[in-house]
């Protein structure tokens, strides 16, 4: 009966936080570039708080109805405040070549086709995914869902742009072949956490992005001085150990939202 009661009143808790950011705070008014937010923000917890308050207040209806139909149903994970990161990172950076890796039900590449629609600027989307509920030792995914038809319907709902997927995990031959085929702008890793894959992810990407290329880590800021809100979450261990033994060393570190760190390439 205790432990129903506390946690009952943690669930409170964390929704009147939520509420909480999300309400106009005069600090948080300014629209910014991705690059001028992080100078203005160089706090783990302010940056987030800026990028949750800017989905609700300043973002584009668009992104709001896209987040809250990723949210229905367990269709998408992921945090308010990474819309507002992928808006302010695609708008300023334009990037033209865009991978993704773990495509899950297709909230995040059906999100750049919407941005890039809404910024007026080319992009080619590509994803690597087994499109199935395949998991790993930290995340479990529903059955008997059609992924593949769910994530071709879910970029159709919000974006005409079309993608390139290819169905593997990004450990098979085939789809080394296909990251190592393009010279990328943009690459989001959100494939297996398991150290050993995780690590084998960033490599291979890494060696094929192009020079000034982002590179974005999920779930990343284990050990970083990063605290999240209730709502939110710090990462799991493989790629914050990735991040912090070779990404951090080998690319230029632009800043992080939550568990979010995007890299880029040095020119």
């Amino acid at each position: 009966m205790f432990s129903q009661l506390k946690s009952i009143a943690r669930h409170k808790l964390t929704e009147a936080q939520r509420k909480a950011y999300s309400q106009p705070a005069a600090r948080f008014s300014r629209d910014m570039s991705f690059t001028e937010a992080m100078g203005r923000f160089p706090s783990s917890s302010e940056i987030y708080r800026y990028m949750h308050h800017y989905l609700h207040q300043l973002a584009p209806q668009e992104l709001r109805d896209h987040r809250a139909y990723f949210s229905d149903a367990r269709r998408g994970f992921g945090e308010d405040a990474f819309h507002a990161m992928w808006f302010l990172l695609l708008r300023e950076f334009r990037p033209s070549d865009c991978l993704e890796i773990g495509i899950y039900r297709g909230q995040t590449i059906s999100l750049w086709g919407l941005i890039a629609e809404l910024c007026d600027f080319s992009c080619k989307l590509s994803g690597i995914s087994p499109f199935s509920s395949a998991g790993d030792k930290t995340s479990v995914y529903m059955p008997k869902i059609d992924y593949w038809a769910d994530t071709q319907a879910s970029l159709a709902r919000f974006s005409d742009l079309k993608a390139n997927f290819l169905k593997a995990f990004s450990t098979d031959q085939n789809a080394k072949t296909f990251i190592a085929a393009h010279s990328w702008d943009m690459i989001y890793i959100d494939g297996n956490h398991d150290y050993d894959v995780a690590l084998s992810d960033y490599q291979m990407c890494r060696d094929h992005l192009a020079p000034g290329g982002l590179l974005i880590l999920d779930d990343s800021s284990l050990y970083s001085s990063y605290r999240p809100p209730l709502f939110a979450f710090p990462g799991h261990p493989g790629p914050s150990r990735v991040l912090r033994d070779f990404a951090m060393k080998e690319l230029v570190f632009l800043g992080a939202v939550g568990h979010n760190s995007v890299l880029r390439k040095p020119l």
